[in-house]
């Protein structure tokens, strides 16, 4: 049987939230809000049946961003045409109080994770409905993924980038048509660079020589929050983790070659 929730989200943190889910519709157009007490886990995934290509994913406490959130509960809110959504509620005047009211029923294979239906956002002077999507629009992500498969101690190697050089890779690369960009390492310097066109030096490492090549699109999805930005290189994929998000990238070829 469907339950009625009503909930009211922090004032000062809503236009973070928005931030945030505004951040993931760089990735794709789906995404799901997923919160128990302790936890709100805010992703999106571009995947197929075989392979996950691109998965952003925040986490955040949930008491910082929903004022008064008792339930023992796991949620979760899947929201498709989410920039369309997010464009929506960035409307929302955020000197008034913000109101989440849900329609919710528990999932047939599990009673502890409620299924948001619908949901509607208001401030007493504009109200945003959303159909809540169905659970198999996007994949799963919970928090043992992020603290296990998302763990920096697992991967092959790293390296690091200061935010003043990502910053000049942003715009060099903007600079061209092409949809990629390359990350080498060679001799133990690592550098951006697109062939014939331009290369930059960003760190140095212990490292074997290495080849990897990087979606454009998605350096925008790269937040500049921290001195440095860190690259994790596991087997099939680049890990950028910072204090609350992680970005997971499968890389297109990699290549490496022991000297």
């Amino acid at each position: 049987m469907a339950q009625k929730l009503s909930l009211k989200f922090n004032q000062s943190k809503f236009s973070d939230l928005v931030s945030k889910l505004k951040d993931l519709t760089g990735i794709e157009d789906v995404i799901k809000i997923k919160f128990d007490s302790n936890h709100m886990i805010l992703y999106s995934v571009l995947s197929n049946e075989q392979q996950v290509s691109a998965l952003k994913a925040y986490m955040v406490s949930t008491k910082d961003y929903i004022d008064n959130f008792t339930k023992e509960e796991t949620f979760d809110f899947i929201i498709t045409s989410a920039s369309k959504f997010v464009k929506n509620i960035q409307f929302f005047n955020t000197e008034n109080q913000i109101k989440f009211d849900m329609i919710y029923k528990p999932l047939p294979e599990d009673d502890n994770l409620m299924h948001i239906r619908s949901a509607q956002l208001s401030n007493g002077k504009l109200k945003i409905s959303c159909v809540g999507g169905e659970q198999f629009k996007i994949r799963e992500v919970n928090k043992n993924f992020i603290d296990t498969r998302l763990n920096p101690k697992n991967c092959r190697w790293s390296f690091k980038v200061s935010s003043s050089d990502f910053s000049d890779v942003k715009k060099l690369s903007s600079i061209n048509e092409e949809k990629t960009l390359n990350i080498n390492v060679q001799d133990g310097k690592v550098t951006f660079n697109e062939i014939s066109k331009w290369e930059l030096e960003v760190d140095t490492i212990k490292s074997s020589n290495q080849h990897l090549v990087f979606g454009k699109k998605y350096l925008s999805n790269i937040n500049l929050d921290d001195e440095f930005v860190n690259f994790n290189i596991f087997d099939t994929f680049i890990l950028v983790k910072d204090k609350e998000s992680n970005l997971m990238l499968s890389f297109e070829q990699n290549f490496d070659t022991e000297d």
